[in-house]
């Protein structure tokens, strides 16, 4: 059986390699980037089965890449997409509502053991 891969965009490094590190532990492949723009050209690229993203990046941020991912075709609109943020917005929850996100996860009301366990309940789920 094929490792299922995650892509991690995070513009904080320290957040980033943690995520990482407890994904693989889990036996996930896992790229990551470190902004917006890079994130989209690895999405794109290498096609993973989900993508992690911080919403606030510059200077393309989460939102952003997500909806050109989106927009990229077959494999963009059917790729599952977890924000994992410290925004709460009203504005932030209109843009999201467009792009049919997996999850919007608050980074300060989710630990990175809880970001696992639904990370292993939605790949579960696409099997």
């Amino acid at each position: 059986m094929t490792k299922q891969t995650i892509l991690v965009v995070e513009d904080s490094d320290s957040l980033r390699e943690v995520l990482v590190e407890k994904l693989q532990d889990e036996n996930f492949d896992v790229l990551s980037a470190n902004g917006g723009e890079m994130g989209y050209t690895t999405a794109l690229e290498k096609r993973p089965d989900m993508i992690i993203t911080d919403i606030v990046m510059f200077p393309v941020d989460g939102l952003e890449m997500a909806k050109r991912i989106r927009e990229s075709g077959d494999w963009g609109k059917e790729v599952h997409i977890i924000t994992l943020t410290n925004q709460n917005s009203s504005e932030d929850e209109k843009r999201v509502h467009d792009l049919e996100l997996t999850a919007y996860l608050v980074k300060a009301e989710t630990s990175l053991d809880e970001v696992v366990k639904n990370v292993k309940a939605i790949l579960k789920k696409k099997k």
